[in-house]
């Protein structure tokens, strides 16, 4: 069901070693390393000492120093407020094809963080538990946006997991490139027709107009929101499953839009097998015009490829057929089906002090801020409250004091959005589906006479294993 979602502009949650993408499924940061357990393992979680001990996920790796010192900090400091509660901190990967078998396993962090695709299947296979009753206990717990809780609720009203991060995709392009082309930077594209009509005029300087994101299923997940975008959506339901609807039209609509920029065009280059690492670096190096991408996109523009700021632009994502839908991307903080009562309630007072409280704490926001700013990372990024306005713009008052980046860039991001629908991630199989939309997508740009439709029927085809297997009873 699509959404909409407000966006404001809002602190970054505490530095740690999560990417926002995929929304996506990519580096995303979650926990397959060790049990809980309490300190002389008996049951409970509960050791002779009276502390209830829990695992968490989310520290950074040791290649990123900094930011993993000040994850330890954070545990220090939330251990010394809560003396009954020993963290067991990891810095396992989320990764696709091993989590399931791991949590299954039992073998998971008590505190995880997993990409919005994750939550249902996890809900409907028991894999975490219900925190309806602690996250009423939250500070401001009434006034949570139930669109950001609903990942992570299920059908009747339960809610399993509360938001680390929440996107949405939009439309990011180079403000250089546009004005060396004869566009307007301040007049993005808002439709896919325009953004085809800007691809052949930034080609025609030398820069890849446009650039589609191939691998390591992102080619599933940009095609995703694409289709989203043209009105249409990757599933529905079928009787009391969900099936692929990959063929009902306008993903295939949105597979001919690329097909004639790539063949009749010639404006997306060469390169057709990129992952989002390879586009990120290109078009900060001011080789590509335009791409799919997130907000969060901006920190590593700057910090890992040596952007230019001022060239970085970003709108909503455009639209066509009617369309008025973007993909809602990002990270819930879920608990382990395993944990007792006592770790239940120690993991969401950890998920709060660490991941909620700078949305509702001005001050906790504002030293948040200042922090980013002297390790030069962005302040002021456009992101999606969790919260009521009457919570939110204190917080964004006190970020927005420190803001280092050019606000003005992405104002058509701000203005667009607020006028599109959110669009969870597909809510069975998701990751099965963008691997499988991944050679779709990979067909249509290096073979000019790779059919959509028959290139979508046989990713349908294959994806009935993993739609039979995830909705198993």
């Amino acid at each position: 069901m699509a959404e909409s979602v407000p966006v404001s502009t809002h602190r970054r949650r505490r530095r740690r070693a999560v990417a926002g993408a995929g929304a996506l499924a990519l580096a995303l940061v979650a926990g397959t390393a060790g049990c809980s357990s309490g300190e002389s393992g008996k049951a409970g979680g509960a050791g002779s000492s009276g502390r209830t001990t829990i695992t968490v996920a989310g520290m950074p790796a040791t290649t990123a120093p900094k930011t993993r010192q000040q994850f330890l900090d954070a545990v220090a400091a939330f251990e010394k407020a809560n003396p009954n509660i020993k963290l067991k901190p990891t810095d396992t990967q989320w990764d696709a094809r091993t989590f399931a078998a791991r949590l299954a396993g039992g073998s998971a962090e008590t505190v995880l963080t997993v990409p919005l695709t994750e939550p249902p299947g996890l809900i409907a296979r028991k894999q975490i538990t219900d925190l309806s009753a602690e996250v009423k206990s939250l500070p401001h717990s009434g006034d949570l946006d139930p669109r950001a809780l609903a990942p992570a609720t299920a059908a009747d009203g339960k809610v399993y997991g509360l938001p680390v991060t929440e996107y949405a995709l939009g439309l990011v392009y180079n403000r250089d490139l546009f004005t060396k082309a004869g566009l307007d930077p301040d007049k993005p594209p808002a439709t896919w027709d325009e953004v085809r009509t800007a691809a052949k005029k930034i080609s025609a300087t030398g820069a890849t107009g446009y650039t589609q994101m191939t691998v390591k299923n992102t080619g599933g997940w940009i095609l995703t929101a694409m289709t989203y975008a043209y009105g249409g959506s990757m599933e529905k339901k079928v009787g009391d499953k969900y099936a692929p609807s990959l063929l009902d039209g306008p993903a295939e609509k949105a597979l001919g839009q690329l097909s004639a920029m790539r063949w009749q065009d010639d404006s997306m280059g060469n390169n057709h097998l990129r992952t989002q690492q390879d586009a990120e670096r290109d078009f900060a190096a001011g080789k590509i015009g335009m791409m799919i991408s997130t907000v969060n996109s901006y920190n590593r523009y700057i910090t890992q490829y040596s952007g230019k700021p001022a060239d970085f632009g970003m709108a909503a994502l455009p639209q066509q057929n009617g369309g008025r839908a973007t993909l809602l991307g990002g990270l819930m903080a879920v608990v382990s089906a395993k944990a007792t009562p006592a770790q239940r309630a120690a993991a969401v007072k950890w998920i709060d002090y660490f991941y909620l409280k700078p949305a509702y704490d001005p001050a906790a926001a504002e030293e948040l801020a200042l922090a980013q700013a002297a390790d030069k990372l962005a302040v002021g990024l456009p992101t999606l409250p969790f919260y009521s306005a009457a919570v939110s713009d204190p917080v964004n008052t006190a970020i927005n004091k420190h803001a280092n980046i050019p606000a003005a860039n992405f104002a058509p991001y701000v203005t667009g959005v607020g006028k599109l629908d959110y669009q969870v991630e597909p809510p069975v199989a998701a990751q099965d589906l963008y691997g499988a939309l991944d050679t779709v997508v990979q067909a249509v740009l290096t073979r000019k006479d790779a059919d959509p439709h028959d290139e979508l029927a046989k990713a349908a085809d294959r994806l009935g294993p993993a739609f039979e297997k995830a909705q198993a009873q």
